[in-house]
């Protein structure tokens, strides 16, 4: 006797029939389920990423954040300042060379 063989009762064979297929069903569908969450924590993520990237607009009660380009050219105009200063300064010290 295979470990597939029938009962031979009727009844019994189907409700194991139909045992084995609602539990592959809802094993199938808890890897769906866990595989679609994986992947939205991933967008959110990606998201978030993005966001961070590009900024965001001011909302009710959440204000505006500049995003990395933005912020970039803030720091290059300091930047710039900076290396005025320095040369002003320069000049003035004995035994500067003339920039």
């Amino acid at each position: 006797m295979t470990a597939a063989a029938a009962t031979g009762v009727g009844p019994v064979d189907s409700a194991v029939a139909w045992s084995v297929a609602v539990a592959a069903l809802a094993g199938l569908g808890t890897v769906l389920w866990r595989m679609l969450r994986a992947v939205l924590r991933i967008a959110d993520r990606v998201d978030e990423a993005w966001e961070d990237w590009a900024g965001a607009e001011a909302r009710p009660g959440v204000p505006e954040r500049p995003g990395v380009m933005h912020r970039l050219s803030g720091h290059d105009e300091r930047l710039d300042d900076h290396e005025r200063r320095i040369t002003r300064v320069e000049t003035r010290l004995p035994g500067s060379r003339d920039p």
